[in-house]
């Protein structure tokens, strides 16, 4: 049974040609994992702010999660923070997990326990 929403993301110029072999790697981790993947958004060296339409996608889809091949596929080789922020991001190709922090509710705090220290 699939429980989440996933967005696929892959920069066509970054795929190169194994573009259609990157989007069955995403499609197929994503639905091992549990993941209805919706949508694969693509982009490439000519799309204007591929982010910013990436994130407004998962907001409107609700997504739970992205996957991407690697972190090639954002500028800069790095996941955007404003993206975690949204939903989880990962990347298939090292199946690492950046996971979206949930924010306190107002005036909690966090609490950490406390050091115990070995003697």
């Amino acid at each position: 049974m699939l429980e989440g929403i996933a967005i696929g993301y892959l920069r066509t110029d970054v795929s190169g040609d194994s573009f259609e072999l990157h989007q069955a790697a995403i499609e197929h981790l994503a639905k091992r994992w549990g993941y209805d993947v919706k949508e694969i958004v693509l982009a490439d060296e000519r799309t204007r702010e591929p982010i910013e339409y990436l994130k407004a996608i998962a907001r409107i889809s609700k997504a739970d999660a992205v996957f991407t091949l690697s972190a090639r596929h954002f500028d800069g080789c790095t996941v955007p923070a404003d993206l975690i922020a949204i939903c989880d991001v990962v990347t298939v190709a090292d199946k690492q997990t950046f996971a979206r922090q949930i924010p306190l509710p107002f005036g909690a705090q966090s609490v950490n326990p406390p050091n115990k220290e070995t003697k």
